[in-house]
């Protein structure tokens, strides 16, 4: 599901496009993403890992802004087909989704990015730089061979948002995982 148009994000936070804009997506948002009256919050202050009420999210997002690059709202049910929405086959999507997961590491491992880029090539790699670059690598390789729509990480982050945002216990997504493993034991 695509939320559409973006660019009110970057007006004033005090014009009515905006605030039109922080409502539109507040209504896609609770369709998709919601438990109960609640849904997690974008905002600069609390980055996604608090649950608030529709008021409280919309005054955050007034007062203080979406988090600086959350501009694909994974958690807030963007990205997730749903039966009346086709599976996005283009190249382009995927290729888009693929360079969230590339701005991900890079953002999680700025400080080995860093050190590398100043240091130069260093002899022994530090275990940061040495899980930086297993992540680059994995996130190049197929989910299975011939697969085009998941890297082995996209998947991995997919299912971890998933579990997020439909709140399932560690024993439940175990679970998920076991039967997933059991189906396709080749995974």
């Amino acid at each position: 599901m695509d939320f559409g148009d973006k660019s009110w994000m970057d007006l004033r936070r005090s014009t009515d496009e905006y605030i039109h804009g922080v409502n539109d997506f507040l209504n896609k948002a609770f369709e998709r993403a919601s438990h109960g009256d609640e849904i997690l919050c974008p905002c600069k202050k609390w980055f996604n890992r608090y649950w608030h009420c529709r008021n409280v999210v919309e005054d955050h997002l007034i007062c203080h802004g979406f988090v600086l690059g959350y501009t694909k709202w994974v958690f807030h049910g963007e990205g997730f087909s749903s039966r009346n929405t086709p599976h996005p086959t283009n190249d382009d999507e995927n290729f888009d989704r693929q360079d969230g997961i590339d701005k991900l590491l890079q953002d999680t491992f700025r400080n080995v990015a860093d050190d590398l880029r100043h240091e130069g090539v260093r002899e022994g790699l530090s275990e940061d730089a040495k899980r930086f670059f297993k992540l680059v690598e994995e996130g190049k390789q197929e989910l299975y061979p011939g697969c085009k729509n998941f890297s082995k990480l996209n998947f991995t982050i997919r299912l971890y948002l998933f579990k997020c945002i439909h709140k399932l216990s560690n024993v439940a997504f175990s679970d998920l995982l076991d039967l997933i493993k059991e189906a396709f034991p080749f995974a």
